[in-house]
């Protein structure tokens, strides 16, 4: 058996080379080339999709098996997996944490509006990323894929870069919570004094603490993540919740619905105010609606994952995007001056400024900050969670050196199974970047930036590669976009272009050496990275996927699968390793 299975879309038959006008027929008429004189491969590429979506004959159901051995617990329903999608996505301290650079780069509209277009494009790429998990549901997620959907040539270096990706955006995700939850747990002093310095040494010590509270939860507390799990939706709504009405009992001053929904100033960003507010809205909203994607990656974990994580994927999301608008609007209705929640002490989160600002209360604005807390270790916990899953996956397909240690899951006595080794890495790994934060504070920024960056790429080279080949390999899934597929396919691989390019750029023109935003000089050297690990060692050892060789429905024989070599997907026993 080889890397994959090529997968055969079904023929359309009688398709017309030529779309002739004369005739009455329901497809477009694309008689205008002539006039044009448009090239003929594009008028077949153009005929192509035409056909698929007027003769859209996808039917059937066909689920892909992988021939791995089921060794983690299929406890998670579909409203924890809703659940891990909140942690994830994290809208209060996602919000919270980004506020300053919605506010730089417009205020109002760009917070606002960039939000809900940003929203709308993430169900555009979740939709897209549920047809193709339902078709091949396993705990590799995007990685698996991408290796599936390219071409046959390229499809082990594709996984390849796709799983390291996957694996620094999860991880560095995991660091950014952690870290931004130090920094706003100890920016709640700012409460108390106003002349509140931010201490890096006091902050990694915080940071550390987080993650190792993450750690033994995902360990000792295995059993119960699914109710973890379940409790962060109510947590995040809550907060949500209480937030926007102790905020408007305890506020006296708002602003007008004009305001809130026209105001615009984009003059302290230093940009063109469209410019503004395209580089605001991507970069406020993006660093909440990140790492949804790592849910495909819980597929070995959940009953009927063809339903079950297409369910959660999309209802996790539109779930976040109301959540964050009703949590925007009331901070947008008594929002002070910019130069005080911008200018008065940086070191203190704006959040933190204006709920003490508009509620005129410390114990209201602590109170709030503490829920905001709870949502931070839920997101912390769900991140190392789906991280730890991505380590599993990829050792489990020779990805990683050491692999096998990587991909034993140990029993405790509850009878959890748990991949502690991968657990321990990521937990490891996450202290050492967080320690950059010591050396220089522009080289850690950088970091996180990256993360969101190879997030959206390991999520778009799927989706990309489905489009090159014209969507055939995903036939049969029972998640179905049918005619609107192209279209969404499209729409996603756009903004995950645009997210990534606008995330290259400085939130203000007012930069020095110092403030410059560094993520893309992060990124390539991140990539250039893989590109060496493929080339000295991954083409050697790395196998992506291991189908089955039926695409049927049935049931696939269980097998403790180690693959052997490049191209050999030879099925041993890991006693054999």
């Amino acid at each position: 058996m080889g890397v994959y299975d090529k997968l055969q879309a079904p023929e359309i038959e009688n398709v017309p080379t030529e779309i002739n006008t004369e005739e009455t027929d329901t497809t477009p008429n694309l008689e205008v080339h002539h006039q044009f004189h448009i090239p003929e491969n594009i008028i077949n590429i153009g005929h192509q999709i035409a056909q698929e979506i007027y003769y859209d004959d996808d039917n059937e159901e066909e689920i892909q098996h992988f021939e791995y051995k089921s060794e983690l617990e299929k406890k998670f329903s579909v409203g924890s997996i809703v659940g891990l999608g909140f942690s994830l996505m994290n809208v209060p301290f996602g919000v919270a944490s980004t506020l300053s650079i919605g506010l730089v780069c417009g205020s109002n509209v760009t917070i606002f509006f960039g939000w809900i277009l940003f929203g709308f494009f993430s169900i555009m790429i979740s939709l897209s990323l549920s047809e193709i998990a339902s078709k091949f549901p396993t705990s590799g997620g995007v990685y698996h894929f991408s290796c599936i959907l390219a071409n046959e040539k390229y499809s082990l270096i594709t996984s390849w870069f796709d799983g390291w990706y996957l694996i620094i955006g999860n991880l560095l995700m995991f660091v950014s919570y952690s870290f931004g939850g130090a920094q706003f747990i100890l920016s709640t002093l700012g409460l108390i004094e106003s002349d509140y310095k931010e201490n890096s040494i006091l902050i990694m010590i915080v940071f550390v603490l987080i993650i190792l509270i993450s750690t033994v939860i995902n360990i000792k507390l295995q059993h119960i993540l699914d109710r973890v799990n379940e409790i962060c939706i109510y947590w995040t709504f809550y907060t949500v919740l209480i937030a926007d009405v102790l905020i408007l009992l305890f506020s006296s001053d708002f602003h007008s619905f004009k305001y809130i929904f026209t105001h615009f100033d984009a003059s302290r960003s230093g940009w063109p105010g469209f410019f503004a507010f395209i580089i605001g809205g991507i970069q406020f909203s993006s660093m909440t609606f990140n790492g949804y994607g790592a849910i495909v990656s819980m597929s070995e974990e959940v009953n009927f994952p063809e339903k079950t994580i297409p369910k959660g994927l999309i209802y996790s999301i539109c779930a976040s995007t109301i959540t964050g608008l009703i949590f925007i609007f009331p901070l947008l209705s008594v929002l002070p001056e910019l130069n005080r929640l911008l200018d008065d002490n940086p070191d203190i989160f704006p959040i933190d400024i204006l709920l003490k600002l508009s509620t005129k209360s410390f114990i209201v604005s602590f109170f709030i900050s503490l829920m905001i807390i709870g949502a931070i270790f839920f997101a912390t916990i769900g991140s190392l969670t789906t991280v730890s899953r991505t380590i599993y996956s990829f050792g489990r397909d020779r990805g990683l050196p050491y692999n096998s240690v990587l991909q034993q899951v140990d029993t405790t006595a509850d009878a959890n199974h748990v991949p502690k080794n991968a657990i321990l890495l990521a937990s490891g790994f996450s202290i050492i970047l967080g320690s950059f934060s010591l050396i220089s504070t522009s080289a850690f920024n950088a970091f996180l930036g990256c993360s969101v960056m190879a997030m959206n790429i390991a999520n778009g080279i799927p989706i990309l590669c489905s489009l090159i080949n014209k969507r055939k390999k995903i036939r049969g899934a029972p998640f179905k976009l049918r005619k609107f597929g192209y279209i969404i396919n499209i729409a996603s691989c756009f903004m995950i272009a645009l997210t990534c390019v606008i995330l290259c750029f400085p939130p203000s023109l007012d930069i020095d050496i110092q403030s410059m935003n560094y993520s893309i000089v992060a990124f390539v050297i991140f990539t250039i990275s893989i590109w060496l690990g493929y080339h000295f060692w991954g083409r050697d050892n790395f196998v992506g996927p291991l189908l089955t060789a039926s695409h049927s429905n049935s049931v696939t024989v269980e097998l403790d699968v180690v693959p052997v070599s490049k191209g050999d997907s030879s099925l041993v026993s890991n006693d054999n390793v």
